[in-house]
């Protein structure tokens, strides 16, 4: 028997089916198979074929050892293709397939130009895909084209399960780490497609969120002339409320403020707003002399005449808000994934 093509391989932990063609080495299991040794493009030695509508080629091992063994100096162990079909695939009650790369290289590689380079569908309780590395990546994946498709795709459609899982045990590196190379775009992007709310952090690093964002303390990174940056706090507030600031000038002991339509737009003027005055001069006194919708009147105490600017501080209910004070605090934080034993990447 020279070459083996289009077949299916079963053993007693499983069935591996090469969609095109597999190279095997001298192995005890099959007398006489021919060497493959595929290069770039690797393509088995005389290959033949059949039209056989299940399998060209079986073999079954009963005892405690592997049906079929590949081994290569510096090509492919096991090398399957296929036109229109999956070019390597595996099915048992414990792996379907297992690639271990002891010094370097990747355990299990795949490519593709249309569909999956890998691709993993655990039928029962265990994992799609499961990666371990001591030294590299236990699960990579690249996409090179603009056809919308994700390096990593990961799907939990069930009532339970995560569609990713990430833990890091050590102190320097992190669970997660998304990166983008472009200028477009950005490094995460977290949706629910049942809501279409959003989780994002854009090109440039500023987040998007259409939820609520509750913390312990705000800070930011303020840059100082000089070139350190400096800590800064934001204010806290017992309501919810939205405000705006100017300077306006004073005619003879009179003066009106229209608020913008942008602004005017964002408040909830039925439940009124304050206003807060600061004269920019000597004057025997500043007072709101009627507020409306869309401004409001400052005059001079006593009849006065003055003309002079003055500094204002609107602070308005944001329309669509709770009126709620210092109302109790319910976050509703997600259940913390935690893999199960039997779906940990088993040990080498």
């Amino acid at each position: 028997m020279k070459g083996i093509v289009r077949g299916a391989v079963i053993s007693s932990a499983g069935a591996l089916i090469l969609g095109a063609s597999l190279a095997l080495s001298s192995a005890t299991a099959v007398s006489g198979a021919t060497h493959a040794h595929p290069g770039t493009n690797p393509e088995p030695a005389k290959a033949e074929t059949c039209k056989a509508k299940s399998s060209c080629f079986s073999v079954s091992n009963t005892g405690e050892g592997s049906a079929i063994v590949g081994a290569a100096g510096s090509a492919y162990g096991v090398w399957g293709s296929s036109d229109n079909n999956i070019g390597v695939y595996g099915a048992s009650n414990s792996d379907g397939v297992e690639g271990d790369a002891q010094t370097s290289g990747n355990g299990v590689y795949g490519v593709s130009s249309s569909g999956n380079g890998v691709y993993g569908d655990a039928q029962g309780s265990g994992a799609g895909v499961s990666g371990l590395s001591s030294s590299g990546t236990g699960v990579s994946g690249q996409t090179t084209s603009n056809n919308g498709y994700p390096a990593v795709f990961g799907n939990a459609s069930g009532s339970a399960g995560d569609g990713g899982f990430f833990e890091n045990d050590n102190d320097s590196d992190a669970a997660l780490y998304a990166q983008n190379a472009s200028a477009n775009g950005g490094p995460l992007w977290v949706e629910n497609t049942s809501t279409g709310d959003i989780f994002a952090v854009d090109a440039e690093a500023d987040g998007i969120f259409d939820g609520s964002v509750e913390a312990k303390g705000f800070d930011t990174d303020q840059p100082a002339r000089g070139g350190p940056h400096l800590q800064a706090f934001g204010s806290e507030s017992t309501r919810a409320m939205i405000e705006d600031i100017g300077t306006a000038r004073l005619e003879a002991g009179e003066g009106a403020v229209r608020f913008d339509s942008a602004f005017a737009s964002t408040i909830d003027a039925a439940r009124g707003y304050q206003v807060f005055l600061t004269p920019d001069g000597d004057t025997r006194g500043l007072y709101i002399a009627a507020k409306y919708e869309g401004g409001f009147i400052v005059r001079e105490t006593e009849h006065g005449r003055s003309s002079l600017y003055f500094d204002y501080r609107v602070v308005a209910h944001p329309y669509g808000a709770s009126d709620a004070r210092l109302p109790q605090l319910q976050i509703k934080r997600p259940p913390i994934p935690h893999l199960p034993q039997h779906l940990q990447p088993r040990q080498p």
